[in-house]
């Protein structure tokens, strides 16, 4: 009796873990998935919206003050990347050590992905650099707004025939200039802060 007892307790604790273990596979599985796709919705929105607005402050056909934060939306957006992008990693890892290898005789999706890792064979040369390419275009976006905002601000209220030398004299001048800088320093701050994740994978880089 105390042994049947003793092979119970066993059982059901083994039948504990496996059951917790399935539920935080699932739990992990469907948010790798919620946050790839919010990773689809960002660099969509990023890549397409923000051109578009920037578009339309060039053709006049959007004003205001709101137009003069894209360069911070740019950067919100970089980052908001790069936090799902270091989600669907951190997912991955959990479920690579503390899942997977509790299960020494199955080799499940992580442990092939580190398979492919240590082939040399995980993913092309184009995949490593997607996003690295998604974060460069953030910076040339950001450059770009930054730079037409600054435009904005120099020529404000100005006459429409007024020359740079011209629009250099006035107030507006030293605005642009506050404007300038203070976009200068968000984006050297940007650039200290990305340069990482230039090179960052989720598969490559579970942490």
């Amino acid at each position: 009796m105390a042994e049947y007892d003793r092979h119970f307790k066993l059982t059901e604790t083994r039948d504990q873990e496996i059951v917790i273990f399935e539920e935080q596979y699932r739990s992990l599985r469907k948010e790798i998935l919620e946050r790839q796709q919010r990773r689809f919705f960002i660099v969509a929105g990023a890549a397409l919206g923000i051109p578009s607005v920037s578009g339309l402050k060039i053709t006049g056909v959007m004003e205001g003050s709101f137009l003069l934060i894209v360069p911070i939306v740019v950067v919100a957006m970089s980052f908001l990347f790069v936090i799902e992008v270091n989600g669907i990693a951190r997912a991955g890892r959990f479920i690579e050590k503390r899942i997977e290898n509790s299960y020494k005789n199955v080799r499940g999706w992580e442990h092939y992905l580190k398979d492919l890792k240590d082939a040399g064979e995980l993913t092309p040369r184009v995949v490593k650099s997607a996003n690295s390419s998604f974060l460069i275009l953030m910076g040339v976006y950001f450059l770009f707004s930054a730079f037409i905002s600054t435009h904005r601000i120099l020529f404000q209220g100005l006459p429409s025939e007024t020359t740079l030398i011209d629009a250099l004299g006035t107030v507006n001048a030293a605005l642009a200039l506050g404007y300038f800088v203070f976009m200068f320093l968000i984006f050297i701050a940007w650039l200290v802060e990305m340069w990482p994740h230039l090179q960052f994978s989720a598969e490559e880089h579970k942490a």
